[in-house]
């Protein structure tokens, strides 16, 4: 409205209030006062038509203006929704029911939009999860916010699940309220957490295990720790730990959880038939006798681990799980590591201890040592005053046996002489036939000189063979040949007593170099021997057989017992083996090395034949220390076993000639 408007209705009302106090008023006054007041009102309502077209216009520019900016959000909006990298969703605040989502959320889920659109919150979350969903809407409803960072398991469109985090808050938009969640896929980060967890826990036990290397004696308190830790790493519930003993031992339980009686007598078993695991870290098969009895338990599954020290089985682990288990790579690895570090703990402890034990053996050792330091330097003395005692009992002693040597050699050249003179007067007399009482007489003096003049020479004889003063003459000999030549002269005096000799296995036989001289001499003495021991009628067999070096080692007992050093000095050589068996008296044991010595003679006359001839008698214990002297002055040796009779063995070394017979 203007001014001049506003005069116009000012005019206009005083007039028409004029009007109204006079009367008569005239009638164009009226008509006027009409007049102005009507082109006041129309040029007021003028105005007012003006002045709303204004502000309708300024109106819808300022509407189209909000409206724009309102597009402009909406839009921004949504490509912030669509663009975002985590799944995005709007639920109706009262109804939970989906509202919105984004690209995101549709492609972790795999439902399209108009799918999302008939859907509800809890369509989304598997039945697992399902409680803990509707916790988070309870936090949600009282605070206005609720999240749940550990996650909650979604289940996708396919049926396959993951682990996703949510964080959602309320919204109110005054008329409404709606619910803005956000889910983020945690799957692969909780499975890297638990991984970096899991090999921390292996990391930790690793650790405590070399950190109990250098603990001692607290071994079985380190393995019962590993134990644990490992079953509670690999969700075991119950588990063993034995250490194998020495051979012949039960293997020792020193560590366990959750293991029953009859788990535990089957595992023994097992190591007892089978020490350790060759196999390295393997789940036993469920009808392996230690799965079977673990399922009586409850167990399903057996897990064994062998601990190695060096390579070498010290013990094994063995966990059990309530359900079958399969174990990754990883921790296959991670069980052989354990069972390679845990073996050289126990090694290294059964090595200390070792030592320890030596350490107090050599401690006990150096004190009984000291103790008797003392006592040595006062027997020092004494064992050097005894040394130079039994140095000149040996001088004395080494002299004694040669003034025995000469003097046997002295006698026996000494009796020679005169032995000859009463032989020989003996003899002339008998032929003077001077009666019988007399010839009987001289006879028995003829005899005797004749047995006297024997003795003589076997002593001579010996002291050759002790003074190595006789040398041996070897000529190439048959064993066979030689002993049939023996046999008939020894033939009238087998027929006195009734008696045969047997050859056997004597054809076969090689030749071999000896000096049948003194042979001749063994095999008398050996026969002669047999003759006399033997009772009448008996038979005496002798046996000959070609040894090898191996086979007389073999028999080392008994000859160590005759001749000490011969088997050093056999070499590798074959002997020609001889035994005389004869089925008499026998010979003690305690006698079967005496009689080989010289002047030693076996039992009582009464003993020594059931016949009455020459053999009754024991004789000057001279024959057998001859024989001896004899084989080994031909590089042999010769011994005697008894039982049933006794039997004489010689052994003689052979040449190793072509012409031999092949040993078998």
């Amino acid at each position: 409205m203007n001014i001049a408007t506003l005069i116009l209705f000012i005019v206009a009302d005083l007039l028409l209030l004029v009007a109204e106090r006079l009367t008569p008023l005239p009638g164009w006054l009226h008509l006027a006062a009409i007049v102005l007041l009507a082109q006041a009102i129309l040029m007021l309502w003028g105005a007012f038509r003006r002045r709303e077209e204004r502000l309708s216009s300024g109106l819808r520019n300022e509407i189209s203006g909000i409206q724009l900016e309102l597009s402009r959000t909406a839009s921004r909006y949504k490509s912030l929704l669509e663009g975002a990298g985590n799944a995005i969703f709007v639920l109706d605040a009262d109804t939970a029911r989906l509202e919105e989502v984004n690209r995101k959320g549709v492609e972790l889920f795999g439902y399209s939009k108009p799918e999302f659109s008939g859907m509800w919150g809890r369509d989304l979350v598997h039945p697992c999860d399902q409680e803990r969903f509707r916790a988070l809407v309870n936090r949600l409803n009282r605070h206005g916010r609720a999240t749940e960072s550990e996650g909650l398991t979604f289940q996708k469109k396919d049926g396959s699940v993951f682990l996703g985090e949510i964080d959602a808050r309320v919204i109110d938009l005054g008329s409404e309220q709606l619910v803005h969640c956000i889910v983020r896929d945690i799957t692969d980060k909780v499975r890297t957490e638990q991984e970096i967890w899991q090999r921390n826990r292996e990391l930790s036990i690793l650790n405590n295990v070399l950190a109990g290397m250098n603990q001692g004696p607290r071994l079985e308190e380190v393995l019962q720790v590993t134990l644990t830790e490992t079953l509670e790493l690999l969700k075991a519930g119950g588990g063993a730990l034995h250490l194998l003993q020495e051979e012949g031992a039960a293997p020792k339980l020193v560590a366990e959880k959750a293991l029953a009686p009859r788990v535990q007598e089957q595992i023994l078993a097992e190591l007892a038939s089978v020490p350790a695991a060759a196999a390295g870290v393997h789940t036993l098969d469920a009808g392996a006798k230690v799965s079977l009895a673990a399922a009586e338990s409850g167990w399903q599954g057996v897990t064994e681990v062998p601990l190695l020290a060096q390579n070498q089985p010290i013990g094994v682990m063995h966990l059990l799980h309530a359900e079958r288990r399969d174990y990754t790579s990883e921790e296959l690895r991670f069980l052989g590591s354990v069972g390679t570090q845990l073996g050289s703990v126990i090694g290294q402890h059964r090595l200390f201890e070792e030592l320890n034990w030596k350490s107090a053996e050599l401690l006990r050792s150096y004190h009984l040592l000291e103790r008797s330091s003392h006592n040595l330097g006062l027997s020092e003395t004494k064992l050097k005053q005894n040394l130079a005692l039994v140095e000149q009992a040996n001088l004395e002693l080494s002299r004694m046996d040669r003034m025995k040597n000469q003097f046997l050699g002295m006698v026996s050249h000494e009796f020679n002489t005169p032995l000859t003179s009463i032989i020989s007067g003996a003899e002339h007399l008998l032929q003077q036939g001077l009666g019988e009482d007399t010839d009987q007489v001289l006879g028995m003096v003829r005899d005797g000189g004749l047995r006297l003049k024997e003795l003589v020479a076997d002593l001579l004889k010996l002291v050759k063979l002790e003074a190595r003063g006789d040398e041996i003459a070897p000529s190439v000999l048959h064993l066979k040949d030689s002993l049939l030549e023996l046999k008939a002269q020894l033939q009238p005096l087998l027929q006195e007593k009734g008696q045969t000799l047997k050859f056997t296995a004597l054809d076969e036989l090689p030749y071999f170099d000896g000096d049948w001289k003194y042979l001749e001499r063994v095999f008398s003495e050996l026969l002669l021997n047999a003759m006399r021991f033997s009772p009448q009628g008996s038979e005496i067999e002798v046996t000959g057989r070609v040894v090898e070096s191996a086979l007389l080692k073999a028999r080392s007992s008994t000859l160590e017992r005759f001749n000490s050093g011969f088997l050093q000095r056999c070499g590798e050589r074959c002997y020609l083996e001889v035994e005389v068996r004869d089925k008499g008296i026998g010979v003690p044991a305690e006698d079967q090395q005496r009689i080989f010595e010289i002047f030693y003679e076996v039992g009582e006359i009464r003993h020594h034949s059931s016949g009455q001839g020459r053999f009754v008698g024991k004789g000057a214990g001279l024959g057998l220390a001859i024989v001896k002297g004899m084989v080994e002055a031909h590089g042999g040796m010769v011994w005697v076993e008894s039982g049933q009779g006794s039997s004489f063995f010689v052994v003689l070394p052979l040449e190793q000639e072509a012409i031999q017979p092949a040993l078998f």
